[in-house]
């Protein structure tokens, strides 16, 4: 799992060559230079990427997205719930424009 600038360490393991992945915002191209291998994603437009065992966001509220996922994977949908709850999430999806 890798958030924001994380994603240089994954790439310059190698562990993650030919995985879809994403940066921070504006990264993504630097990224695609520096490790060609990776399958680096338009990080203006995806902000969240699971390609197979692998996680990445962009940072930033799209952190919470991967971080919430990981939850999910390791314990429940149930407990992923229950996380979110306290972190008031939910509020969120209503902010008016």
């Amino acid at each position: 799992m890798s958030n924001c600038a994380g994603a240089q360490l994954i790439g310059k393991s190698g562990i993650a060559n030919g995985i879809k992945i994403v940066t921070w915002i504006g990264g993504g191209e630097q990224l695609q230079r520096d490790y060609p291998n990776l399958k680096v994603q338009n990080d203006s437009l995806i902000t969240f990427v699971r390609d197979g065992k692998f996680l990445s966001s962009n940072g930033n509220l799209a952190s919470y997205i991967s971080a919430l996922e990981l939850v999910e994977i390791m314990t429940s949908k149930e407990h992923r719930k229950f996380v979110e709850s306290y972190l008031y999430l939910n509020q969120l999806k209503n902010w008016k424009k």
